[in-house]
């Protein structure tokens, strides 16, 4: 039998990103607000000090700083036909654990959406027609413009002190950055991190073919940067450790020390580690969320109701409690019905393998 606790006014699943933000913006507010997260805290000192850190076993390998799935894991299946099965080594997907998530262990690449894809389905019938797009492929518009978020990225890029050039300020091209982005209000708050030779290379032979190279945005400063909440980070080392580790320079733009700080300054925020989330309870008419239940570090069961509950537990943890506690219709591969679990997509890039250049005989 779950300990019911008293209500609060807001119950925030997942302290990474998305919850960290939502954390900071509400907790200048009155409203009592109580933060799970189901690993446990984390500091840059002492966890992040270098040489530690820079252990490729222990973090690299053997993913410390992401979800156990020893303990806790999700099931996968290539196809319909095949019986999901427990994941016992992670792959593509690295999902975050601890106070900060996966905005601890990503590697800070920053990138806008561009117009087009705030508007994949109008611009792509415009141009090419109904027809081009096949019959099982869910392409649609967002319900926000690009002009709608352009303050908020630029928001978050500053909060993040994102390093880059921008290729369209105001409406005018700049060579040298992305100058098919959406027109951008501000320059990045950090100049582009520094190019290596193979950079330095790649960019020469693109101009020279006609292309238009650029730096990647990155949320490593570049320089010693203070952000607009006062925040301060510090110069990229170069080190190299970016992907699956903490940055031990407060270079490299994460949540445990921007965002979640802010929201712990308030007496009416309280955050809960190793706090593991089982399920959102409903009410009598199954409308509306009122409490969560879970578990925490030494097993104890526990009823959490809130007024306003946030899922902010990354897209395979929300979807997870969304089935787990019966809200929604799952997403039906073979009818197209159903929303929950439906459209998600991995990050995913494209390259050309190398072409030769000698002459066949």
């Amino acid at each position: 039998m779950a300990t019911k606790l008293n209500a609060v006014d807001v119950l925030i699943v997942g302290l990474g990103w998305t919850g960290g933000i939502i954390a900071k913006e509400l907790a200048s507010t009155k409203l009592k607000i109580v933060a799970l997260e189901r690993g446990g805290p984390r500091d840059t000192n002492p966890d992040f000090l270098d040489p530690q850190i820079h252990d490729e076993l222990r973090y690299a390998a053997r993913y410390d700083l992401m979800q156990n799935v020893r303990r806790e894991t999700i099931t996968f299946r290539n196809s319909e036909s095949q019986t999901a099965l427990p994941m016992r080594q992670l792959g593509s997907f690295l999902p975050g654990q601890g106070v900060g998530g996966a905005g601890v262990h990503w590697n800070g690449v920053t990138w806008r959406w561009l117009e087009w894809d705030h508007q994949a389905h109008t611009r792509t019938v415009d141009k090419y027609g109904e027809k081009i797009i096949p019959s099982d492929m869910h392409l649609q518009d967002w319900p926000i413009t690009y002009d709608d978020l352009e303050p908020y990225y630029d928001k978050f890029e500053k909060t993040c002190g994102t390093s880059g050039k921008a290729g369209n300020l105001n409406g005018k091209k700049i060579v040298g950055g992305n100058v098919f982005e959406g027109s951008r209000k501000d320059e990045y708050p950090n100049p582009p991190m520094i190019a290596a030779q193979s950079m330095v290379m790649f960019e020469k032979a693109a101009r020279d073919l006609g292309y238009h190279p650029f730096p990647n945005p990155s949320s490593n400063a570049s320089r010693d940067y203070v952000n607009p909440d006062g925040v301060a980070f510090g110069q990229c080392h170069y080190c190299g450790f970016c992907e699956r580790f903490g940055c031990e320079a407060n270079a490299k733009a994460s949540p445990h020390f921007t965002v979640i700080p802010l929201a712990r300054q308030n007496p009416n925020f309280e955050l809960r580690t190793n706090s593991i989330v089982l399920k959102v309870n409903l009410d009598s008419t199954r409308k509306k969320a009122v409490s969560v239940t879970y578990l925490d570090a030494r097993g104890r069961e526990f009823e959490q109701p809130a007024d306003l509950i946030i899922l902010s537990a990354y897209a395979l943890g929300n979807v997870n409690l969304l089935l787990q506690s019966g809200i929604g219709v799952p997403y039906d591969p073979a009818t197209g019905k159903g929303v929950v679990g439906r459209n998600y997509a991995y990050q995913c890039g494209g390259g050309l393998p190398p072409i030769s250049t000698r002459r066949r005989s």
